[in-house]
């Protein structure tokens, strides 16, 4: 009876892969979690970008052109400072150097991907988004269809994003004084949560403390230079860090296959 039931488990079939639909879904449930801080720093976002003296076209258009939170209410900020727009411009130019970082560890797990997805994907490469994304390609389960699921889960939060970016350009405009409520801690909170995730991986854990370190030591610079820099710092250490990894890499298998 063993033998019968190990010969038929044997003749099992493989499970399926993911379908094209699936794998969308599985995207955008993989980044649910971050809606409770992504409703409210939407909400922030739209708020803060009418009382920095933006429109509500400009506003919208700002969040929906970065994409990063990070980068918006740096730049509200630098517009309630009066900084001039190549300023502005530049340093949320700047803020994305850490994509840099997520692109360069994400390049070996997507070579497959067709390149016109890969520049689609680019856009949609948030925090929340790689978070979830490196820990599944890392184990092993995201094989199939991985442009969708980057698509479900960068989809998600980009909607939602713009949706509360409009919610909260409606309450800026009919609560006085809604700025001063706190909306913006949800940002605190969620960097706080990526971060403890992050710091499993020694790459990004070693660019979080430079970061943290430059911007603590250059925090008396003026329009928030010290988060650029700190940025600057961050993107270069964990990507030389990945570099020197890869180059480890080589050296470790051809001392196995010697040792062997």
């Amino acid at each position: 009876m063993e033998g019968r039931a190990l010969s038929m488990s044997a003749a099992d079939p493989p499970e399926a892969p993911p379908t094209p639909r699936q794998q969308l879904l599985a995207g955008a449930r993989s980044t649910m979690p971050f809606l409770a801080s992504a409703i409210p720093m939407g909400i922030a976002g739209g708020v803060l970008g009418l009382s920095s003296g933006l429109s509500e076209f400009a506003t919208l258009g700002l969040a929906m052109a970065v994409n990063s939170g990070t980068a918006q209410f740096v730049g509200f900020a630098l517009i309630a400072d009066g900084a001039s727009w190549p300023a502005i411009i530049l340093t949320t130019l700047i803020l994305g150097l850490r994509m840099l970082l997520y692109s360069t560890i994400l390049i070996p797990y997507v070579k497959e991907v067709p390149q016109r997805w890969r520049i689609v994907l680019g856009f949609g490469l948030i925090d929340e988004v790689f978070f979830v994304a490196i820990d599944r390609l890392r184990n092993g389960r995201l094989t199939h269809h991985k442009h969708l699921f980057f698509l479900g889960a960068s989809g998600l939060l980009y909607v939602t994003w713009m949706t509360c970016t409009v919610i909260g350009m409606s309450l800026g405009s009919a609560v006085p004084d809604v700025e001063k409520l706190g909306l913006d801690f949800p940002v605190i909170a969620m960097f706080v949560a990526m971060l403890a995730i992050g710091l499993t991986n020694w790459r990004v854990a070693a660019a979080i403390g430079s970061a943290g370190v430059t911007v603590m030591l250059a925090q008396g610079l003026p329009y928030n230079l010290g988060v650029v820099l700190a940025a600057i710092v961050g993107a270069v250490v964990g990507a030389g860090c990945e570099l020197a990894t890869r180059r480890n890499q080589p050296k470790a298998s051809e001392q196995k296959e010697n040792v062997a």
